[in-house]
């Protein structure tokens, strides 16, 4: 046997160990993962922001969450965030959870109800990134 290094995994490689490990996770719980990606666009259909999550085992996970500088301070990122939590209600989860560094929206997200459960110092020796849920 031996480890392989790669910057680049093939797709097909990096599809067989996800799936791997949710079919060894199904033997506990179904897996039900369901992307879910939202745009922000305006008349030209040029997108100004947007938000990538999926939803899975009654849980929203966002990953990330974007709005270009032409439509910040307008309330789009706290909209794309209500939009999202909506379709995961409709899917029937029951939380959500996101994470931030300090200079980025850890203050945005406490608005909107999520608190955080964890922290980790250390990027790049003078950032924490913060853990935030939301109960729905």
């Amino acid at each position: 046997m031996e480890i392989v290094v790669t910057d680049n995994p093939s797709l097909p490689d990096e599809e067989f160990v996800i799936d791997n490990l949710w079919k060894h996770n199904s033997q506990f719980d179904e897996v039900d993962i369901t992307p879910l990606f939202l745009t922000l666009r305006d008349e030209q259909n040029q997108i100004l922001g947007g938000l990538v999550a999926r939803t899975w085992w009654q849980g929203l996970e966002v990953q990330y969450l974007w709005v270009g500088e032409a439509a910040r301070g307008q309330g789009k990122g706290r909209e794309l965030m209500i939009k999202a939590e909506e379709v995961a209600r409709n899917r029937g989860c029951r939380m959500s959870y996101v994470d931030t560094f300090d200079f980025q929206a850890k203050g945005f997200y406490e608005k909107l109800g999520y608190n955080v459960y964890g922290s980790m110092e250390g990027y790049l020796g003078k950032y924490t990134r913060f853990y935030l849920q939301k109960m729905f």
